[in-house]
């Protein structure tokens, strides 16, 4: 049986520093039927060289455009409007993929014709790629055992680039939603959670990276406020709510938005 195709969108405004190693994450999975679209904003740091550097040598799988957009969330869906693939996700250009990921979620993709998404594992590191945040990662690996719509709601506990949705479940639920700062994924996973919850596999699909000049690590407080209105919108049940701002004030006390 042929490969599905999965698409992948990375988002990119200057991050000289960090793309190469996800592109390469991306070019070793060795998947047999692969698309990468980079959305660039119009980097100025020497960016724009990597990615000529790696479309001219995968000109077969990459397609790139740089131009000013209206950020991370704009980008995003830019490139999901232009996939082609059975299989969706984005990556931002300074997080990496786990070995063996897309062959796995192919797998679980054609043993689950119905499912609208899969969800694996991930790991949190830092600038030099150094594994942080153990306890938050047991405890979203704790939760995604559980796979439950209801801890879904008291707190967003998968990992974004370990998750990947079918083409079905973007043509209901999509596009993206956020601000012209970041985007809030979260409200895509409740919005298909309340349909079906994703197949979940143990293996650790992505490292996701957290260092100062990260989206979620410089705008924090504003994400947590959003994260609340998200869940305020998909439920009223004030147990949960109560739960979910516990959670919250949790995370803004450790300073880790994971």
């Amino acid at each position: 049986m042929k490969a599905p195709k999965i698409s992948i969108v990375v988002p990119s405004f200057n991050k000289v520093r960090y793309i190469g190693q996800t592109l390469e994450s991306i070019i070793k999975q060795e998947y047999p039927n692969l698309e990468v679209i980079i959305q660039d904003g119009g980097s100025t740091d020497g960016t724009l060289g990597i990615i000529r550097k790696y479309a001219k040598k995968y000109s077969e799988v990459i397609k790139w455009e740089s131009k000013r957009d209206n950020g991370q969330l704009d980008a995003i869906n830019k490139g999901l409007k232009k996939a082609n693939g059975e299989i969706l996700t984005y990556i931002n250009a300074d997080d990496v993929y786990g070995k063996g990921s897309f062959k796995t979620v192919a797998k679980i993709f054609m043993s689950n014709p119905d499912a609208l998404w899969f969800v694996g594992r991930g790991r949190v590191i830092n600038a030099k790629g150094e594994e942080i945040a153990n306890f938050a990662t047991w405890y979203k690996n704790l939760l995604l055992l559980l796979n439950s719509r209801f801890f879904l709601l008291v707190t967003n506990y998968l990992m974004q680039p370990s998750v990947f949705i079918t083409r079905n479940a973007w043509n209901k639920f999509g596009p993206f939603t956020g601000t012209s700062d970041f985007v809030t994924e979260y409200d895509m996973w409740l919005k298909i959670a309340k349909h079906k919850m994703p197949v979940v596999s143990d293996e650790y699909f992505s490292n996701f990276r957290i260092e100062p000049s990260t989206i979620t690590k410089r705008n924090m407080g504003n994400l947590l406020l959003e994260d609340e209105k998200i869940v305020r919108k998909h439920i009223s049940n004030s147990l949960i709510l109560f739960l979910h701002k516990l959670h919250n004030y949790a995370r803004s006390v450790i300073g880790e938005v994971v």
